[in-house]
């Protein structure tokens, strides 16, 4: 698909999503038809109760799992007719991933840790530049980039998390709870930063329970039992 018609059709799409986890007491149906879009260049919360199906739904939008029934387009493509390396690549490229637990490399230095991802795509060394345009991006400090995850606060560490889901310049970003390890005033820095790129382009999908941090999108999808609240 050429770059034009991607840029015409919605981010991500989902149509009659159902997924069923098949257990020895009995089939769990994590969600139940779910269909909804997001446009490109959105910012949308995803919200609901403990067990309600978002952490399969976040899975889904981030094609770490595949649905039981139902379609799922990213930038008009039809995931179910993609390989597995297609989906390694898609999920390499052009999305990608904040959590609440940071996941950095505890032996790897902020620059290691950022541009990783870089040398995953390219197969090679990578230029150590590009990670640091990415981390003064994310305004951290110039005096830490070559301090490793232990050595750095929580706040400190999600900018490292966010200029490592960066680097590739993904078209969605997901985030998952971003600000849930952090104190109030460390993750309203946060949400700022988050908002900032979302005002330059970048798709953002946030699954949180916090209502506050909900206001910070622009529309939220609400999620009970594994279906879509109208």
């Amino acid at each position: 698909m050429t770059e034009s018609c991607r840029d015409n059709q919605p981010v991500m799409l989902f149509s009659g999503v159902t997924k069923v986890y098949p257990l020895p007491a009995g089939d769990v149906v994590a969600l139940d038809g779910v269909s909804f879009r997001v446009e490109r260049g959105e910012f949308i919360s995803v919200m609901g109760p403990s067990g309600s199906g978002k952490s399969t739904l976040l899975n889904l939008m981030g094609c770490l799992d595949t649905p039981t029934a139902g379609e799922i387009f990213i930038s008009g493509t039809r995931i179910g007719d993609m390989s597995d390396t297609d989906l390694t690549s898609l999920r390499r490229d052009r999305i990608g991933f904040i959590f609440q637990y940071f996941n950095l490399f505890p032996l790897l230095n902020i620059i290691e840790n950022v541009t990783f991802p870089l040398m995953l795509k390219t197969g090679q060394g990578v230029d150590p530049e590009r990670g640091r345009e990415v981390l003064r991006a994310v305004q951290l400090e110039e005096s830490l980039f070559t301090h490793t995850p232990t050595e750095i606060s929580g706040g400190q560490q999600q900018r490292v998390a966010i200029a490592r889901a960066l680097i590739n310049n993904p078209e969605i970003l997901l985030c998952d709870e971003p600000t849930g390890n952090l104190d109030s005033k460390t993750g309203a820095g946060i949400m700022d930063l988050i908002t900032d790129l979302n005002t330059k382009g970048t798709t953002i999908i946030m699954v949180t329970h916090d209502p506050h941090l909900a206001e910070y999108s622009d529309r939220t999808i609400r999620i009970v039992d594994g279906r879509i609240e109208a």
